[in-house]
């Protein structure tokens, strides 16, 4: 019975670093969108009153929304194709070779990286 308890002690620490890790990366991200937000209800407070500033900030949301719900669902289009209008190539899709990584990544591997460092200490 003890190791059932063990085991079950191990697999909570584990889901606990690994929810302390993902909280890390997007904490960030909640707590600017929260601030934006604030931001934005003051702001149209101030212009509008604040009896017409809910109804303006839904309305222009709206709009926002549907662009980005567009955007989301957007597909990217196929690297192997070359966009043609008529006999002359318009442009040539990039392909995105093994290794090719942005920048967000490499800053979160880094954190991930300083993190486990400092683990070890």
């Amino acid at each position: 019975m003890d190791i059932i308890a063990w085991l079950a002690s191990a697999l909570l620490t584990a889901a606990g670093v690994v929810w302390a890790l993902i909280w890390f990366l997007i904490g960030g991200w909640v707590s600017t969108l929260l601030q934006i937000a604030v931001l934005i209800v003051v702001i149209y407070g101030m212009k509008y009153g604040w009896r017409r500033a809910p109804f303006e900030i839904w309305r222009r949301t709206q709009s926002f929304g549907r662009f980005f719900w567009n955007w989301v669902r957007a597909r990217e289009p196929d690297p192997r194709v070359t966009v043609q209008a008529g006999p002359e190539v318009i442009r040539e899709i990039r392909v995105h070779e093994f290794g090719d990584i942005n920048i967000s990544t490499v800053l979160s591997l880094a954190a991930i990286v300083g993190l486990c460092g400092l683990a070890a200490l």
